[in-house]
């Protein structure tokens, strides 16, 4: 997965930075995808070894910077990964393990957990509208829209499905602690 976000970020046609990457998924494929940040220098050695990126070290205010970007070789690993089923998503969640053995817990344990995924679900609820705010935003202040730029719309599909999901998933809680509430 992570040489799919990695090659996806690259194939934007401009270089990024190891940085630039992390920041990158820590504002968009961190929400649906499960990736370790410690993993992307490692799996960024392996694709320049096997000739997907290249990368040149830039020194600017006296900083030394790596950028990378794909090659066509890398091009061609990405559009294959692309077209790859990787089976069905299996969704986990440590709530859902946690409700799994709720029996071990009081009903204000219980009631406490449930608030504490809500608020954690609020969160990235607002993080969300947030990130769809500074995107519409940059594609204004560069003439563009999301019909007119296809990246940013299936980007934006993406996003309005993590709202879609988030909303839901407070709605479901929030009836939830309802029921466990008028547990006796």
């Amino acid at each position: 997965m992570i040489e799919l976000i990695i090659l996806g970020f690259l194939s934007y046609n401009h270089p990024f930075t190891l940085y630039d990457i992390k920041k990158g998924m820590e504002r968009s494929t961190e929400y649906f995808a499960s990736t370790s940040q410690g993993a992307i220098h490692p799996a960024l050695v392996k694709l320049e070894k096997n000739g997907y990126v290249t990368s040149k070290e830039e020194v600017k205010n006296n900083r030394t910077k790596k950028l990378y970007r794909i090659t066509d070789a890398g091009r061609e690993r990405f559009s294959m990964l692309m077209r790859q089923d990787f089976g069905p998503d299996k969704y986990k969640s440590t709530q859902l393990l946690k409700m799994f053995f709720f029996n071990e817990l009081t009903k204000n344990e219980r009631l406490e957990s449930i608030n504490t995924h809500i608020k954690n679900f609020r969160d990235m609820h607002q993080d969300l509208v947030t990130i769809r705010e500074e995107v519409n935003l940059r594609l204004e202040e560069n003439g563009l829209s999301l019909e007119s730029c296809k990246p940013a719309k299936y980007e934006n599909d993406a996003l309005e499905f993590g709202l879609a999901y988030t909303s839901f998933a407070i709605k479901w809680f929030e009836d939830y602690f309802i029921r466990i509430e008028e547990e006796s």
